[in-house]
């Protein structure tokens, strides 16, 4: 049997107070403790009780305790995953099959950060990030030039 868990708050106090030096105030304390308890119609022995059995919890409490951590462990588990998927290969949908950015993912993110390039290439990201609409394939020398400002701006392909 458990107490109610209004009656195990109230109870703290005066169990502390047993550890008291004044013998007076300690007998006062377990005379508060026998009042609250046979004010909840409980005994010693449900209190006993409740202290042995780590606060009282039932079986059903603990089940539903464990299955919400289980079921906090598996979310963060696969929060973790995506994360760490995210990391190694970004959160673009589009990929090489190598795991590298498409070149269009390159030239919008170019393109964003423009501002930290001198102006003289904001012409040719600005057509680079169009061609992203229609899906021109830029030639092979746009796509040095692209890349090279990717990793000029931090940019990383992992």
């Amino acid at each position: 049997m458990t107490l109610p868990h209004d009656l195990a708050v109230k109870l703290a106090k005066p169990i502390r107070l047993l550890a008291s030096d004044s013998k007076g105030e300690a007998f006062a304390a377990l005379c508060a403790i026998a009042r609250l308890l046979q004010a909840y119609q409980q005994s010693f022995h449900t209190l006993a009780e409740h202290v042995e059995n780590g606060g009282g919890l039932s079986e059903a409490d603990k089940q539903r305790i464990s299955a919400a951590i289980e079921s906090a462990r598996i979310e963060g588990y696969a929060e973790g995953v995506k994360a760490a998927e995210s990391k190694q290969h970004g959160t673009g949908a589009f990929r090489n099959t190598d795991g590298t950015l498409e070149w269009t993912e390159v030239a919008l993110y170019v393109q964003r950060e423009k501002r930290r390039l001198p102006e003289k290439h904001h012409e040719f990201v600005d057509d680079m990030a169009s061609r992203t609409v229609y899906g021109r394939e830029p030639t092979p020398k746009q796509h040095q030039y692209l890349h090279s400002l990717f990793y000029k701006l931090g940019g990383k392909i992992t």
